[in-house]
């Protein structure tokens, strides 16, 4: 009996490579991941050598293989990719010229907002709908390569560099495209003024082309590499934001969508390019032609619960019970959990850190531990209160959202979030969205009908009594925590 067609997605994520294989349902059928570090010795430093990535991907996709045996590559269908974005990866003749600088290196992010004025950011983000710092890739690449420019030959994300190892073709999507931070979406391409603001040959950048799109066959290399045969169609792919609202929304008008992991991206869905007049969100093109993403993205919340975790001596496991020993509120406690020098979300201030708030010789370990997940909540609840100011017309304003990741299979977790956001919360049903995201991009001009269909959330929490409490607790943290900002820069509402 013949299997049926498997489609299989790569996602190349700010930690490790996750890989799931799906059949023509856009049921997963196997998964698996592999890590790799991240060198950061330096203050704000954060790199990744990409001969890891590719490593991490030939394990994750030679896992796949284990569990469905060794017969499946004659069933697989087509590769899709995503990754982690903005991560800059600089090609020379005869590759990656060194480490890749990871988006959570922070260490151009003052030089880069000296460079940019109110109005200059104001012209940025009406043209690109990024609110422009020093973690996109123009600015990273002239902050870090201005004295070594001279050998680079291509400048790369890190979902391009895959897919450029896989089929040789240096080519990206208008999701990833953005993350350069010169990709002007009205328009549909580089744009040359921004490039010579950043002093960026254009000639580095790759061409642009959907998501959907066939970037070319798995090269010999790329066959070697993960052990599949070659010729197999290789996806141009989608960011890891919008591929994971792909899969976890299926598009849906109006809906939000919520990823945990190493940080915390907050989607909401549109087919209006909608800018924020105080630019408290990204504008992306989303993983298919006509829809469009309003996104937010925390930084260090997966990152910041593991370090708690090792401060503590705590698995994951106790850190959840312990803290929901605390009562809503932590005892009077409160934690920002801006922890990874800085924050973006709703907020968009590098020179925010982390602060416990109220701290006392009474509190505990638990109160602590509550502390740090309701200010994850509070600041997820702030991100969604933005994108409910201008939700489409006709939509939903309170919606119940989509969430993905650790707390997606805790019940305690979820209960708390649904309270705190005063919404119903919907469990997706597997932890690796953006590569099922990845994996949909393979069926080309039919990804968008099977992610609607394929779409699955199983637990769904409703909020409880401790919903009215949480309204006060939260109107209270907003106030100890404000978001501290120039006068809105004027964007506008549409970016045509």
């Amino acid at each position: 009996m013949t299997r049926p067609a498997l489609h299989l997605g790569i996602d190349l994520g700010t930690s490790a490579v996750k890989a799931v294989a799906i059949d023509a349902a856009g049921t997963v059928v196997a998964s698996s991941d592999s890590p790799y570090p991240t060198h950061s010795d330096l203050p704000g430093q954060a790199e990744q050598e990409p001969s890891h990535w590719l490593q991490a991907a030939a394990i994750a996709v030679g896992n796949i293989g284990s569990q469905l045996g060794p017969a499946w590559p004659a069933s697989l269908a087509s590769i899709g990719l995503t990754g982690q974005l903005p991560t800059l990866v600089c090609l020379g003749d005869n590759g990656p010229l060194g480490r890749a600088i990871a988006w959570t290196d922070a260490r151009a992010d003052e030089w880069a907002i000296g460079r940019l004025d109110r109005d200059r950011r104001r012209q940025f983000y009406r043209a690109t709908g990024m609110p422009i710092d020093g973690r996109y890739l123009a600015p990273m690449f002239r902050f870090h390569w201005q004295e070594r420019r001279s050998a680079v030959r291509r400048i790369l994300s890190a979902k391009d560099f895959l897919c450029f190892a896989l089929t040789g073709r240096a080519v990206t999507d208008p999701s990833t495209a953005a993350g350069y931070g010169v990709y002007a979406i009205a328009d549909k391409r580089w744009d040359p003024a921004f490039c010579t603001f950043w002093d960026l040959d254009l000639e580095l950048l790759p061409e642009i082309a959907p998501a959907n799109e066939v970037a070319g066959p798995l090269n010999p290399a790329g066959s070697r590499l993960l052990g599949l045969p070659e010729g197999l169609p290789v996806s141009v792919g989608a960011a890891d934001s919008v591929a994971g609202a792909l899969a976890m929304s299926g598009l849906a008008e109006g809906s939000a969508s919520i990823v945990m992991g190493s940080s915390t991206i907050v989607m909401g869905t549109g087919r209006e390019p909608l800018l924020d007049p105080e630019a408290r969100y990204l504008l992306t093109p989303h993983a298919l032609e006509g829809w469009y993403g309003r996104e937010m993205d925390l930084l260090s919340t997966g990152t910041g619960f593991r370090w708690l975790c090792t401060l503590l001596s705590w698995t994951a496991e106790q850190f959840e019970v312990r803290a929901q020993r605390s009562p809503p509120g932590a005892n009077g406690l409160c934690f920002s959990p801006y922890l990874a020098g800085g924050e973006q979300g709703a907020l968009w201030n590098p020179a925010l850190r982390g602060v416990l708030h109220g701290l006392t010789l009474h509190h505990d370990p638990a109160d602590v531990a509550r502390a740090f997940l309701e200010g994850v909540y509070f600041e997820i609840r702030r991100c969604l209160d933005v994108l409910a100011e201008s939700a489409p017309a006709g939509s939903e304003r309170s919606p119940a959202v989509v969430l993905s990741g650790h707390a997606a299979e805790s019940p305690g977790l979820m209960r708390m979030l649904a309270d705190i956001l005063h919404r119903p919360v919907r469990s997706f049903t597997h932890r690796s969205p953006s590569a099922i995201g990845a994996a949909l991009l393979g069926f080309g001009e039919d990804a968008g009908k099977l992610a609607a269909a394929a779409a699955q959330t199983t637990a769904r929490a409703e909020p409880g009594p401790a919903a009215a409490a949480y309204d006060r607790l939260y109107r209270r943290y907003l106030g100890l925590f404000p978001r501290i900002a120039e006068a809105p820069p004027d964007a506008g509402t549409d970016v045509r």
